[in-house]
């Protein structure tokens, strides 16, 4: 089966699943607050490209110089102070090619400065179906986490709030839809986004032998 249509996959359960997790990263304590990670800048952009939507996902930043790894995590945020947190970090260093790559990397070879790219699509007649359960999204956030060993028992982790770009992002490309569509493909998009985790357990499995580690 291939990574798009794990993604579609993903997409459809996360768009008709109304359950939430009752925590977030910042109720689970940094266990090396010695060591830090930096977010510089994040982007989001959605654009049409026929009957697709193209959905892309940029950020860089440093971390200090006795980090192993670094892990990246998207985390949605609703109204109730719930979220779609699982406890799982997308953990680098991950370079999946592709037209839909996933590529979170140290830049010459040291986390000290990083970046993330990730690209995906879903067809555009799957946005804004008819769940007003999932309306209630309050903020997007993105967390990034710094280990300082490759088990990752040694961690400190930083966030920002992306909100306003992801919906500035959402009036642009659906001027006509209602708010409650709005948030609804929101919604969609974090399940695109999530589904990072589940494309990089597939291809670490398939080619490294590697599994998704949780925290």
């Amino acid at each position: 089966m291939s990574v798009r249509r794990y993604l579609s996959l993903l997409f459809i359960f996360i768009i008709v699943s109304s359950l939430a997790c009752a925590y977030s990263p910042a109720d689970e304590e940094p266990t090396d607050t010695g060591i830090w990670a930096h977010i510089s800048e994040a982007h989001f952009d959605i654009e049409e490209e026929g009957d697709m939507a193209k959905i892309t996902i940029d950020a860089n930043g440093t971390a200090s110089p006795d980090v192993h790894h670094c892990g990246l995590a998207f985390v949605v945020v609703y109204a109730d102070n719930s979220t779609n947190y699982d406890g799982v970090f997308i953990e680098g260093p991950l370079n999946i090619p592709g037209t839909e790559p996933l590529i979170f990397m140290p830049v010459n070879g040291t986390w000290e400065h990083w970046y993330f790219h990730n690209v995906a699509y879903t067809e555009k007649d799957k946005i804004g179906i008819n769940q007003s359960d999932l309306g209630n999204i309050s903020s997007f956030e993105l967390w990034v986490r710094a280990y300082r060993d490759e088990s990752g028992m040694y961690w400190n982790q930083t966030y920002i709030t992306l909100t306003q770009n992801v919906t500035k992002e959402l009036q642009e490309f659906y001027e006509e839809e209602t708010d409650n569509s709005s948030l609804l493909f929101y919604a969609g998009i974090i399940g695109i986004i999530a589904a990072g985790g589940i494309v990089v357990f597939m291809w670490s499995t398939h080619n490294k032998g590697g599994k998704k580690r949780k925290r």
